[in-house]
């Protein structure tokens, strides 16, 4: 009998210590591009990479050299895709990658045999480094997200994961990379703009390290400091908001939302207008007209406020003046989820998302930290500027026909 407790006391520990997984928020602008820079370089055998947007700036461009000369200095895997509606990068850039064994592929490339692909896009972003380590979260490849550029600045969020949930984000590579929804990217590029490109990619990187943005000192380690999560649950594809909703149907005292555009479809209205009913407290933190990027989903938020409001939401719409881009989901202060999945219907039945989810206290504390910086710098919806009645009105007329786009 003393044996066999032993055993199962063993298996049990052993079993913890198997599946547990840390994490790290990257909400500094710095350190998110950091970890990227240090994981690339530290790669040793893959480096598999998902995203929505990558566009030709700073960057992405240092990015993809890194990846380049990751390749260079005998990482066996590097594989890139990339949505086909938001790829920026030079055919070019892509081409001198293609030869020094960095393989590109395109998701949903414009395809008149396949007219619906304009519609559904990739939304994820991860970065995976030898099926072990990866990062994901809100941030695309693009200075805007990174709190550089002159476009409009996001203030975004991503989490680093080390642990067994790896697996998951390698098999979502996988499917994602010999699936029918990507292809191989062709067309002749001369030698002389290959070398142009390569130059480009140079000069990127320099640019980014000369100003102090990213160092190619020695990679640091970003397990230190951060949480033991336990086990993480990897959620990516399309209709993760399943999932996510189970979370919430289970929340007993508070469920905290933060997200850039909030149009909840009918199934997540009904039920947090339900957990309103039972007693569960319920935040939302969104963008104001003020700092939204687009006034359309801006009017599809407005159209559900007042209903959710008056139910008993407790809404906060963020200052700027850069855009709120972050997506983070805490329950009852233990639960916690984080990703690319916008509470909206283009999130929900239209794009991939990915979104991890952990049921451990201090990651959820410290991702409340983050959102209550946001919140002070937040109006309630007492305090909050209105849109321009004109170009709400006239935008209102349409959202019938492109609400389910939003």
């Amino acid at each position: 009998m003393r044996r066999r407790a032993l055993a199962l006391a063993l298996t049990l520990l052993l079993s913890a210590t198997a599946r547990a997984d840390v994490v790290r928020i990257l909400a500094d602008d710095r350190e998110a591009a950091q970890a990227r820079v240090d994981l690339i370089r530290q790669a040793k055998d893959s480096i598999e990479v998902l995203y929505f947007i990558a566009k030709d700036d700073r960057i992405a461009l240092a990015m993809l050299q890194l990846l380049r000369d990751a390749r260079r200095h005998g990482v066996r895997d590097v594989r890139v895709v990339i949505d086909g509606s938001f790829r920026r990068i030079p055919k070019a850039v892509l081409a001198h990658l293609r030869d020094e064994g960095v393989r590109v592929r395109t998701y949903h490339p414009f395809d008149l045999r396949h007219p619906t692909w304009m519609l559904h896009r990739m939304h994820e972003k991860i970065i995976l480094v030898d099926g072990k380590r990866y990062i994901t979260g809100g941030r695309n490849l693009a200075e805007s997200y990174f709190g550089m550029g002159r476009e409009t600045k996001y203030r975004d969020l991503d989490i680093y994961v080390d642990g067994p949930s790896a697996a998951d984000a390698e098999r979502r590579f996988e499917q994602v990379w010999d699936s029918r929804d990507v292809a191989d990217l062709h067309g002749h590029v001369t030698g002389r703009s290959k070398r142009d490109a390569a130059q480009h990619l140079g000069d990127a990187l320099e640019a980014m390290t000369r100003g102090g943005f990213l160092d190619l000192g020695p990679a640091r380690d970003w397990n230190k400091g951060a949480i033991d999560a336990g086990p993480v649950r990897f959620l990516a594809g399309h209709d993760i908001g399943g999932d996510m909703a189970d979370r919430i149907a289970a929340a007993k005292e508070s469920v905290v939302i933060e997200s850039p555009y909030f149009i909840p479809p009918r199934f997540l209205r009904e039920l947090l207008l339900k957990k309103l009913a039972e007693g569960v407290r319920i935040v939302v933190v969104t963008n104001s007209v003020r700092s939204t990027d687009g006034l359309l989903p801006q009017v599809g938020y407005l159209k559900y406020r007042g209903e959710l409001a008056r139910a008993g939401i407790d809404f906060h719409e963020y200052k700027g003046p850069d855009c709120l881009h972050g997506k983070v989901i805490i329950v009852d202060g233990r639960v916690a989820m984080a990703g690319s999945y916008n509470i909206d219907p283009r999130s929900q039945y239209l794009n991939t998302e990915v979104m991890c989810v952990a049921e451990n206290e201090e990651l959820a504390r410290a991702l409340q930290a983050a959102i209550d910086r946001h919140i002070e710098n937040a109006w309630t919806i007492a305090d909050a500027p209105h849109a321009p009645p004109v170009r709400v009105w006239a935008i209102r007329l349409l959202l019938p026909i492109l609400e389910h786009q939003l």
